[in-house]
């Protein structure tokens, strides 16, 4: 069974922490953080319970709260408005523009921002969106980001949406490239591939491969059950070959590296749909780490254990992510 504890958990005099590691193995390039699209709705968009709530007003969700990606299924199929799979994205992106801007003007955006935000709410991704409104704003140096950031890796995998990774990556100083999964044909004819390319990524020009998607292209987002469904059906029947929507050197780097997960609910789609579509046909089972931002009730703790048995080598540490991170950077330079 997997460990649930806490990520301060004590150890015996002279054993290794799992903190240290981790912080051995970045010093080798031998982890992969991936990123949970929970983590960044935490740091961009004022939580992500805060994010979900607002979704039920926004959408008049009849039924009671529930995952995100169950309550865009069923807003996808009940609310006539959604006249195809575009469109929900398409309303979701909308939705969390209206989201980052209330959050500026409560936050103290000038009046230039907003009305240049206004204006070009239309034509922009989320992401330039964001910068139109001074976002995001990273609090320091141990902002979880910045922290990321600096940890010096080839690739970065993330679940989200927006480019908050790439932005810390370039306040660090390096010269982040962006991938998107080709989960579904039509990503291929709009999105030219940076790894059709022969980039190798190095941690100054780290890749940054966004398995479900991105908002500068709303159709890549994986949003509703559906989504996921279809993105499990199409890694899983194309695993190694030319059609693979996952790229081989991310497959090998999962592969051959420590994965460092990071904000995720585990019993979640997003969570799901990364472990059967990427984590769980690794050639070697190596240990990962997992931290999650709640501590879980008894039941999911036992739910946890169930699910993800001993043979696939998880180590589930509950805790804060940025103390977690922080704990790992520390270690890097030789701290305690």
């Amino acid at each position: 069974m997997p460990r649930v504890k806490s990520d301060q958990a004590p150890v015996a005099s002279g054993e290794q922490t799992w903190q240290e590691a981790i912080a051995e193995r970045i010093r080798k390039g031998k982890v992969v953080p991936i990123v949970s699209n929970r983590l960044a709705n935490h740091y961009l968009l004022g939580g992500h319970e805060a994010l979900v709530d607002a979704y039920l007003a926004y959408a008049g969700f009849p039924l009671t709260r529930q995952h995100f990606s169950q309550m865009l299924q069923f807003r996808a199929v009940a609310d006539e408005r959604m006249r195809d799979a575009l469109a929900i994205k398409e309303d979701y992106v909308n939705f969390v523009k209206n989201r980052i801007f209330d959050l500026a003007e409560a936050d103290g955006a000038t009046a230039d921002q907003r009305d240049e935000a206004e204006v070009q709410f239309d034509d922009v991704s989320f992401s330039v969106f964001c910068d139109l409104l001074g976002y995001p704003r990273f609090s320091g140096r141990d902002d979880p980001f910045l922290l990321l950031a600096n940890f010096d890796l080839p690739i970065y995998v993330t679940t989200s949406y927006h480019d908050l990774l790439e932005k810390a990556l370039r306040v660090a100083g390096k010269a982040p490239q962006r991938a998107i999964c080709r989960w579904h044909d039509n990503i291929s004819a709009q999105q030219p591939d940076l790894l059709d390319t022969d980039f190798t990524p190095t941690p100054q020009t780290p890749l940054v491969f966004h398995l479900y998607g991105s908002d500068e292209a709303a159709g890549s987002m994986v949003l509703t059950e559906d989504d996921y469904l279809r993105f499990l059906v199409n890694a899983a029947a194309a695993i190694g070959g030319p059609t693979d929507p996952v790229p081989r050197l991310v497959r090998q780097a999962m592969s051959d590296s420590s994965l460092l997960l990071l904000g995720y609910e585990l019993a979640s789609w997003e969570m799901r749909a990364l472990f059967w579509g990427l984590i769980e046909p690794r050639a070697q089972k190596l240990a990962g780490a997992i931290s999650i931002q709640v501590q879980p009730t008894e039941q999911e703790k036992r739910y946890l254990q169930r699910y993800y048995t001993d043979e696939r080598k998880f180590d589930v540490f509950v805790g804060d992510v940025q103390a977690a991170l922080a704990g790992i950077f520390a270690r890097l330079e030789g701290r305690d």
